[in-house]
């Protein structure tokens, strides 16, 4: 088969492809618009009667539960129906119609009763005896007190009468517009080929999976506008290939993190079990098992986040601000670092003075067990003093020790991602991934951290966290 009649097929395809959508949609927005017309009506219809309902109810002076009674119902329904082209019902609470303007379809679905009497307004469109009808109910309020309902019975004979009429008037026209479009594109398919012949040529160049080369053909029809798309779509699948590239590179960084905040609870495990071999009082026993369990669960708790944060494909940190006392956190870090600590022969010293500040409790807490474990790691200290004051609108955390200091070119690059640092440290006891975590925590909570060091001189870390709560 050639290609010219290939194309004759396609956009014979195509053209009926578009006909029958346009046909669906034109058929689903003119029966639309006329039920929300009708529906519309039987609304403003419902508004009415229940004043004129009222109204019965004031002029004859019945209980306005014998409104929805079988003695009333049925008449107070035929007042409502007459003059109109839908039948009028009234349904009691117990769901039953107690009164209907005619004795036809008595017997259709009821479930939009059960729903008018929750309190809302229910449409339905249901079959009965070889037509449809709009069913409109809705519930009747008094004095704050649902006391029943009316329900609107609408013939859709009409309607349907209407869409029939547009249906056939649609498919002639359609057939006309396929004929006249089939000639049309049997007397061009000959002019189109021409160019096609060199842009099959330039397809060649890009076949090899070469996005960059652009396709020379500059025609002012169709096939110029296809080459126009395809260079479009050449730029797009090279820029889609970027951005995955960026997004592996993302996803890696942030399971990098993650891991690496694993480390913490795991260490501190390890360590109080090291700790109760060597121990012979229950109670310090029981209570390194505590911090254990605690740690523990802290750790699960982390294995959770990152399966929903895997499941919802979303890398972004989550912070849950609340105002807690910074000094708690602060003793209770130091708690479960007390073995490494202990192991690594390091005194501390703690001057913490009562500081309430807004913060989340589990990110704070990681940030303190990353600063601590890299002074204990690299530090080199033998000292620790740790001092918590409260400063103008922050909360201050100072965190110093005796070590070996850190340069001024290793200071410009602490707390750079990983993924930018040339000469990035990968060793057993770091992944040079701690203090940009820290980082990212402390600004989402909306403080800050800072770094003072000299050589030979030690390390100073300050922590600030806002006591009023971050707009």
């Amino acid at each position: 088969m050639g290609l010219r009649n290939k194309m004759f097929i396609q956009h014979a395809v195509t053209i009926v492809m578009l006909l029958t959508a346009m046909y669906f949609i034109v058929n689903y927005t003119l029966n639309k618009s006329m039920i929300e017309r009708d529906t519309q009506t039987l609304s403003q219809y419902s508004a009415l009667h229940r004043i004129e309902a009222l109204k019965i109810v004031s002029d004859q002076k019945i209980n306005i539960d014998q409104l929805f009674s079988g003695k009333y119902a049925p008449f107070i329904a035929s007042h409502l129906a007459s003059n109109s082209n839908f039948q009028v019902q009234l349904f009691a609470l117990d769901e039953t119609i107690v009164g209907s303007s005619s004795d036809k379809e008595n017997l259709l679905k009821r479930n939009d009763i059960k729903t008018a009497l929750t309190g809302k307004t229910t449409t339905v469109i249901t079959a009965g005896e070889g037509t449809q009808y709009l069913i409109y109910s809705v519930p009747f309020w008094y004095e704050e007190k649902m006391v029943g309902g009316f329900r609107y019975l609408l013939d859709l004979h009409e309607n349907i009468e209407t869409l029939h009429q547009m249906r056939s008037w649609f498919i002639g026209a359609a057939l006309g517009c396929l004929i006249f479009s089939l000639l049309a594109s049997y007397s061009f398919s000959s002019f189109l080929m021409r160019p096609l012949h060199a842009l099959q040529q330039a397809l060649k160049l890009v076949s090899v999976g070469d996005f960059s080369r652009k396709i020379g053909v500059h025609s002012q029809d169709e096939v110029g506008e296809l080459a126009k798309d395809f260079n479009h779509m050449s730029d797009a699948l090279q820029h889609h290939i970027e951005m995955l590239h960026y997004e592996q590179g993302k996803q890696k960084a942030f399971y990098d993190n993650i891991t690496h905040e694993l480390k913490t609870p795991l260490t501190s495990i390890i360590g109080f079990s090291d700790l109760i071999a060597r121990m012979n009082r229950m109670e310090d026993i029981q209570d390194c098992n505590i911090y254990i369990r605690k740690e523990s669960t802290r750790l699960l708790n982390m294995v959770e986040d990152l399966l929903q944060t895997s499941l919802k494909g979303d890398e972004a940190w989550r912070i849950t601000l609340e105002q807690a006392d910074l000094g708690a956190i602060i003793t209770d870090s130091l708690r479960i670092l007390q073995p490494t600590l202990q192991k690594s022969a390091i005194a501390t010293t703690v001057k913490i003075s009562p500081c309430n500040v807004y913060l989340d409790p589990k990110r704070t807490q990681q940030v303190l067990f990353n600063v601590i474990d890299n002074a204990i790691k690299h530090s080199e200290c033998t000292q620790l003093h740790i001092e918590l004051m409260e400063q103008e609108d922050y909360g201050l955390v100072r965190i110093m020790d005796n070590g070996k200091g850190i340069s001024e070119q290793e200071q410009q690059t602490l707390f750079l991602p990983s993924e930018e640092k040339q000469d990035r440290i990968i060793s057993d006891e770091s992944h040079g991934l701690g203090l940009p975590i820290c980082k990212q925590f402390m600004e989402l909570q909306g403080g800050s951290i800072s770094i003072r060091s000299k050589e030979g001189q030690g390390t100073e870390v300050q922590l600030q966290f806002p006591i009023n709560q971050p707009m």
